[in-house]
């Protein structure tokens, strides 16, 4: 195997968790030392949810060896079980003897009085249960009474579920509201950025005492991140099968070509990117539904059609899923405010275009052109020759002078900026939508003076898109606040948090097509 070739002790890739490889960076080491505080304190109920293989066993496994001694942990891994045969694990735990016991609530008085002998030691208990989201209502609704156990002087049991973001949308269900009230602290594992990919794979075959030259690079490294979406479970996968591609090329660095090698259905497909197909395929429908009928002479769609389509392309819109900008803000400055970009210059009239294109590129399906022309209570759309797909609009003098001017002020803007600050992406839509994406901010209740707008074309200068910036700050997590609170309609076109660096790294880009072009004049 390729271990003798590159001068490993072990393989550093396995899938099974193993805490001598703790990667501490992406918010792990935080995450670790927070649940450490919570249970500590004895706050009760902590939540933790991640995707599947986001590192929530190995979480686990370290809260239960950073504990204090005076610390009895119970561990709970198979959560689907019914109340009484829950409180017959918890009994087995404590070691407690079950013979004669057969009635839920002598199980139940067995526990308290354990917890009580315990807690009277100066030893204090915690319950970790690993796949929560797997349990039933009734099972749950069994913890918050257990949550109810008490002295005086604090909690008898502090309980700290780990689950897949399902475990939310059971603890949003009525019939359980009261459990999720005695939540004291929930936590949410983050997925790693291209940046965090590339020190993650560089730091574990580090950690099996490789010491060569990085066997992963940058480039390398966001490819492995599109195809895992960073999830580590998913990385050790590609990174595995990597090492093995390299071994058999006798190449001592893993480059694209041997990304090129890997199984085509490599990777993963997230819960938020499944999501995103479905709305594009109900889109791809809506419009095919559309021309259809527009070939047939047939209007059958009023004004409030027009409203849907207009409010899905701006924000479904098209946007990257490259999310190598996305980093952690561990070393975030002492300055948490957030900073508006208030340098916008947008015009304050209405809505202008009579006429907007719709282009559908990138990750979603590739439909034909169409224009939109708005009528009196109705929409029609017309097909658009098969020489106007996918143009580049920077040769048929598409970009609105409005939006160049928006672009060349938000570049000046960000060059003042530290590159390791934070900003929100709203969303990408298509160029033609200015108009169209400020008069949806404007109905959102989003201050104008906080948005901005940049130029992107991609990296072959023919991406026909524009990114809305919404605000900057030192602090990582205080902006996945703020996406977390914006309207459910800004929320649809899934925005994230980037790096002042990440985007002048695809300004640059953008500049160079630009000038190349003849639309400005750059240095």
């Amino acid at each position: 195997m390729y271990l003798k070739f590159f001068g490993l002790s072990q393989f550093p890739f396995k899938s099974s968790p193993d805490v001598n490889v703790f990667y501490k960076s992406g918010s792990r080491q935080d995450i670790l030392e927070a649940l450490v505080y919570t249970v500590s304190r004895g706050d009760g109920i902590t939540k933790v949810t991640g995707e599947v293989g986001s590192g929530k066993t190995m979480l686990l496994r370290l809260l239960a060896d950073s504990l204090p001694k005076n610390f009895q942990v119970l561990y709970i891994n198979t959560p689907n079980l019914s109340p009484k045969d829950m409180l017959m694990h918890i009994c087995t735990e404590l070691g407690l003897n079950l013979e004669g016991l057969t009635f839920k609530y002598a199980l139940l008085d067995m526990i308290n009085k354990e917890l009580v002998r315990l807690y009277s030691e100066g030893l204090r208990v915690v319950m970790l249960i690993d796949e929560a989201q797997a349990m039933t209502f009734d099972t749950l609704e069994e913890i918050r009474l257990l949550s109810n156990l008490e002295t005086s002087e604090g909690k008898l049991l502090q309980i700290v579920l780990f689950g897949q973001p399902e475990l939310d949308v059971a603890l949003a269900n009525d019939k359980i509201r009261q459990l999720k009230s005695r939540i004291s602290y929930s936590i949410f594992i983050p997925t790693l950025s291209a940046e965090e990919v590339n020190s993650y794979l560089n730091y574990r075959v580090r950690k099996s005492l490789y010491e060569g030259l990085d066997i992963f690079d940058i480039k390398v490294s966001r490819e492995v991140h599109k195809l895992s979406a960073g999830i580590p479970r998913t990385i050790n996968m590609i990174a595995d099968k990597l090492l093995m591609s390299a071994y058999s090329c006798d190449d001592k660095k893993v480059t694209k070509k041997h990304v090129a090698m890997l199984p085509k259905n490599m990777g993963v497909v997230s819960v938020r990117h499944r999501a995103k197909y479905f709305k594009t395929l109900f889109l791809f429908v809506i419009l095919l539904g559309v021309l259809l009928s527009s070939f047939f002479g047939v209007r059958m769609f009023d004004s409030s059609l027009n409203e849907l389509v207009s409010s899905k392309i701006l924000v479904d819109g098209i946007r990257t899923n490259d999310k190598r900008d996305v980093s952690d803000d561990s070393q975030e400055g002492g300055n948490n405010d957030i900073e508006a970009l208030n340098h916008s210059v947008l015009l304050k009239d209405g809505l202008k275009s009579a006429e907007q294109s719709v282009i559908i590129k990138d990750d979603f399906m590739v439909l034909d052109s169409v224009n939109v022309k708005a009528e009196v209570g109705n929409v029609a759309l017309t097909k658009e020759p098969p020489h106007k797909i996918n143009r580049m609009f920077v040769k048929e003098g598409l970009l609105q002078k409005r939006l160049i001017d928006l672009h060349l002020k938000s570049v000046d803007w960000l060059q003042t900026m530290p590159k390791k600050k934070y900003i929100i992406q709203l969303a990408s839509p298509h160029v033609n939508t200015l108009d169209e994406a400020i008069d949806f901010y404007k109905k959102q209740d989003l201050p104008l003076d906080s948005i901005h707008f940049l130029i992107d074309l991609g990296v072959n200068g023919q991406v026909n898109r524009f990114r809305v910036l919404y605000l900057t700050s030192a602090s990582y997590s205080t902006l996945q606040r703020i996406i977390s609170e914006l309207p459910l309609e800004v929320l649809i076109s899934d925005p994230y948090v980037v790096t002042v660096g990440g985007v002048l790294e695809n300004v640059e880009n953008t500049q160079f097509y630009l000038k190349q072009h003849g639309i400005i004049n750059v240095n």
